[in-house]
């Protein structure tokens, strides 16, 4: 895909009849066709979904989980540090062995 760095976009002050080429002008169309489809006229028409609506909100929403929960994670490392975290071995070679080999423990 050829990306044209000289179209306007329709939030632009600029005109709405964008060159595409020397001697062509394509009219910025607002149709509900999919995204590549083209329109009997051969002009490309392109639509955005509410699945775009719907990641937005979902990654702002991510935003705010921590990556690390330092509460569990402190509460393990006092273990680990008194002594009193005793792991399974044959739990903890099942979870390695499922981990590479791709299938859960």
């Amino acid at each position: 895909m050829k990306i044209n760095p000289t179209i306007q976009f329709p939030s632009d002050p600029q005109s709405d009849r964008v060159t595409n080429a020397p001697g062509k002008a394509i009219l910025p169309t607002r149709s509900g066709a999919s995204a590549g489809a083209s329109s009997p006229t051969g002009e490309d028409t392109f639509s955005l979904s509410s699945t775009h609506d719907q990641v937005q909100s979902l990654t702002a929403s991510l935003a705010g989980v921590p990556e690390v929960r330092t509460h569990l994670v402190a509460a393990l490392q006092q273990r680990v540090n008194s002594g009193n975290y005793q792991p399974n071995s044959g739990k903890v070679a099942d979870a390695i062995l499922a981990d590479h080999s791709g299938r859960r423990p």
